[in-house]
């Protein structure tokens, strides 16, 4: 079992932008999901390369919000903050 944390996605991400203000928004929060997305893969050849099999569950500890209902951030009890990203997978190694 391996737990790995990438806190990436949490503010500030406006990092993933060139140029962008201090602060985050839905385009530097896509900004940070793209710079993880290109990189997830090689963490999971990782895994692919042991030849068996591995069970993946990628989450997040909650949603974000980014105006719904006049809302911004995740410091407060709203469905969008309460809906936790989350998928899992079984993923199959090179045999």
């Amino acid at each position: 079992m391996m737990y790995i944390n990438i806190d990436t996605i949490h503010y500030p991400n406006h990092f993933y932008v060139e140029g962008a203000a201090p602060g985050d928004t839905v385009e530097t929060h896509a900004a940070a999901l793209r710079y993880i997305d290109a990189r997830i893969d090689g963490l999971l050849n990782i895994f692919r390369q042991t030849g068996g099999e591995t069970f993946v569950i990628v989450c997040s500890d909650h949603g974000t919000c980014y105006g719904e209902d006049g809302k911004y951030f995740h410091s407060f009890n709203h469905p969008i903050v309460n809906t936790v990203p989350y998928m899992h997978f079984l993923l199959s190694g090179n045999h």
